[in-house]
């Protein structure tokens, strides 16, 4: 997020800019490097602790909004969404798009099929199994709860969300 709109973000009626939804990606994304090294330093034996399994999930929820704040920067950049227009109901539906049901959204499939409205070549999918699965069940609520992760899949998870990131 540009530095004005960080500050008034959670006011009502400040919308971002799409470039915001890229600096918010590789916000995060700088995040989950950090926690994958923070995974990496424990030992075998702390594979059972809850701190453990907190960053494991945590890495999983992150990378999951490195994935959405890349689809939706990657929609307005293909649509030529003026990069000074704040992102609002009025100017997505100048660009035929519903702003509250298409980019007010966690859905990685609703926003990969707006995306792929406009081009068809670049997706968030995976041919990888572990990452499929991944990617089907994640939603904001992850926050909260604490499944049971396999954590080389997670990693892997946010691998697949580091590689999409770069395509942007």
């Amino acid at each position: 997020m540009s530095p004005a709109v960080s500050v008034n973000i959670l006011q009502v009626g400040v919308y971002l800019k799409y470039s915001d939804y890229l600096y918010s990606a590789k916000r995060h994304n700088y995040a989950c490097r950090l926690l994958k090294t923070k995974l990496e330093a424990f030992d075998v034996s702390e594979r059972d602790t809850d701190n453990f399994k907190h960053v494991v999930n945590s890495l999983y929820y992150l990378s999951g909004y490195v994935i959405e704040c890349s689809l939706k920067f990657k929609i307005f950049e293909c649509i030529g969404y003026d990069i000074e227009k704040d992102i609002d109901p009025e100017e997505c539906k100048k660009h035929g798009i519903n702003h509250r049901k298409k980019i007010i959204t966690h859905s990685f499939k609703t926003l990969q099929n707006v995306l792929d409205s406009k081009i068809s070549d670049v997706s968030y999918e995976s041919k990888e199994i572990e990452i499929t699965n991944l990617l089907s069940k994640w939603n904001p609520e992850v926050r909260y709860e604490t499944p049971i992760l396999n954590h080389e899949h997670v990693v892997g998870f946010y691998s697949h969300a580091n590689k999409f990131l770069k395509k942007m």
